[in-house]
């Protein structure tokens, strides 16, 4: 019993850390995820002495039909469906103005498609799923929807800039992609889904269409 309390309270510690070291002044977006993916395989080794709770498992072709039927269900129903509901419930759009000033900025674009490959899917994926869902097993069991609820939660904070209705919108993409990885236990299902959902939206961001993911009914 004291061998498990301990292996819960280090869990939570290393899941405390690699939350707060969004935070950290040290570094800049996008490197802070940088450190934090090292701090991640770091952690994941030392626990366990490799990085099977990661699950970076090879992608076979049934993995590629995956990807596409899954981000094409997520970009259809949650950025264009649910996203105007959430708008219209909040009477006002997610702020998405961050990104404005990517119109018509070929540079700006791609080096935004850079940083977000490396912060949000490979990052976030890699936080608020992989490592995630693997300490959190260990704190609570396995209680899967408690999991899945928890790391949305984790994964929405950060998005606080977005206003109301982008927190929730996050807050919904967390805990359709904490399914997603709930099903095939495959990070790089994840991360691949989540960025091309994100690609999609730099590109409509860069042809001045942003306005879409604001639209209220």
């Amino acid at each position: 019993m004291k061998l498990l309390l301990q292996t819960k309270w280090i869990s939570l510690a290393l899941l405390a850390i690699s939350f707060l070291l969004i935070y950290n002044p040290l570094t800049k977006f996008p490197y802070t995820f940088c450190v934090i993916i090292i701090f991640i395989l770091i952690s994941t080794y030392l626990q366990n002495g490799d990085l099977k709770s990661l699950n970076f498992k090879n992608l076979k072709s049934v993995d590629i039909k995956i990807i596409l039927v899954s981000y094409l269900i997520l970009e259809l129903s949650v950025d264009f469906m649910i996203q105007p509901l959430v708008n219209w419930l909040c009477n006002e759009p997610a702020d998405y103005s961050t990104f404005e000033h990517i119109k018509g900025d070929t540079a700006q674009y791609l080096k935004w498609l850079y940083r977000m490959w490396i912060s949000a899917a490979i990052g976030e994926e890699l936080l608020f799923r992989a490592f995630a869902f693997a300490q959190l097993k260990n704190i609570f069991g396995d209680k899967k929807i408690l999991i899945v609820i928890l790391s949305a939660l984790m994964f929405c904070l950060p998005h606080l800039y977005q206003g109301t209705a982008g927190l929730i919108m996050t807050f919904v993409f967390g805990i359709a992609f904490g399914f997603l990885y709930l099903k095939f236990k495959n990070i790089w299902i994840n991360i691949i889904v989540h960025g091309l959902i994100d690609t999609v939206f730099l590109t409509l961001s860069y042809l001045g269409y942003i306005e879409f993911y604001q639209f209220i009914w």
